[in-house]
Order: structure tokens, then sequence, then C-alpha cells
């Protein structure tokens, strides 16, 4: 199970790196983003079938995400972003915090993404995911 999940940590790589001393104001969030996805996940541990949906409520965003496969049962989303046509959230996995950024495809049908897992503040495993938009 740890090998499980250090390998879920170690295939997302975070970009969340400042650019300048200047802070950039997110761009609205796309409507397309909501909606119920489907399709798999990879990383260098776990891998399986990732379910996510992404609803728009009065004053946020929100997400509800699972992972098949040896994946530890998820905690809730949580710190979820929505901004353009991308879409951010973390959610604990076992002992690991995931961070998931996906972006949706210009023709809206598609979301990509990369998870990275991090324990004690280190990054421990990372993996990528390609969402099909459910019927």
């Amino acid at each position: 199970m740890h090998r499980a999940m250090a390998a879920l940590g170690a295939v997302i790589a975070p970009k969340a790196h400042a650019q300048g001393s200047a802070a950039t104001a997110a761009a609205p969030a796309n409507p397309k983003l909501a909606g119920a996805w489907e399709g798999n996940y990879t990383t260098d541990g776990p891998s399986g079938i990732m379910t996510l949906t992404v609803t728009k409520g009065p004053s946020a965003w929100k997400v509800a995400n699972s992972l098949s496969g040896d994946a530890p049962a998820p905690g809730e989303p949580k710190d979820v972003t929505a901004d353009g046509d991308k879409i951010i959230w973390t959610q604990v996995f076992g002992e690991y915090d995931v961070k998931f950024t996906g972006t949706l495809s210009s023709d809206g049908v598609k979301v990509t993404g990369t998870l990275e897992a991090s324990q004690g503040g280190a990054v421990v495993a990372g993996g990528s995911f390609t969402l099909s938009r459910k019927p």
C-alpha cells in the first residue's frame, strides 16, 4: 500500500511556482468544466479508472472524485479552484495529500491532467489522467 501511494504521489508535478512578483488574477472559469467525467489514471503505483464530477455552486466550484485500483479510500476534496480551463483540488488518500490539476480540452470533451502525492510536505509520487465527458 505504501509503495502504491508513493507511486501515486510521484507522478504529478505541481506548477505552483511564482512567476515574478506581480500576482495574476484568476480567469473566469469555463462553464464547460461542469459535468461528469470518467477515464484512466496512471501512476507508477496504482492505476485504474478515475471518476470525477464537477459542479458550480452558488459561490464555489465543487468536485467529487474517486480512483479505482489499489488507491486508498479518498477523503473529501478541498481547496477547489477553477481558473479558465483549469480545475485544481487537493484530496487526502490514506496518509498522502494529493493535488490534482486538470485542463479542459479546447473542444470541451476531455479533461487531462496530473496528480501529485505529498507526504510531510515532500512530493513522493505522481501520475496523470485523461477523462472523457460522460453522456
